[in-house]
């Protein structure tokens, strides 16, 4: 076994997940008790949403430099982020992760709504210049309902392990 095929990133994902999924809990709750309105409560959630998105992020980029180097390759990571079937046929949970996070980190640099890789995957999960609360949105259609973030950590850890199952079925 190659050490890298340890998940040391699982468990700070997880922690910060659970940090996370409270904080948030603690906003919605300010706003049901009227310490703040529901649309600032969001805004501020987004906050959290995009930390732990650029966190699930990093995990996704650390994933592909282990499985790099346990297999000896050079895959990229958006080769990499393709793996694994979800729902959506075009673009995988992880690939909009990625695109998640490349859009709280870079929103606020755009005039307007470019056309890149990252607004083209956006788009086809339905989140657009028009989505009110876009990170929540997307966090949505990849835990559905759940107000526990740790969904996230689940795709990304079940992702990790996939790949590293693929390199044993073709090792």
């Amino acid at each position: 076994m190659h050490y890298k095929e340890m998940d040391y990133r699982s468990a700070p994902l997880r922690v910060l997940s659970t940090a996370s999924t409270n904080a948030v809990a603690e906003l919605i709750s300010f706003s049901t008790e009227g310490i703040m309105d529901g649309l600032t409560a969001m805004e501020y959630a987004e906050s959290f949403h995009g930390a732990l998105l650029v966190a699930c992020q990093a995990y996704a980029v650390g994933t592909v430099s282990d499985i790099n180097k346990i297999q000896k390759s050079n895959y990229s990571k958006i080769e990499l982020y393709k793996y694994k079937e979800t729902n959506y046929h075009d673009y995988t949970h992880v690939e909009l992760i990625n695109a998640l996070a490349n859009f709280f980190k870079h929103n606020e640099e755009w005039i307007s709504w470019p056309v890149n890789g990252t607004t083209k995957t956006l788009r086809y999960f339905g989140i657009n210049e028009d989505t009110e609360f876009p990170l929540y949105t997307g966090i949505k259609v990849i835990i559905g309902e759940s107000t526990d973030f740790g969904g996230l950590c689940k795709v990304l850890e079940d992702w990790r392990f996939a790949l590293l199952y693929l390199r044993d079925q073709n090792a």
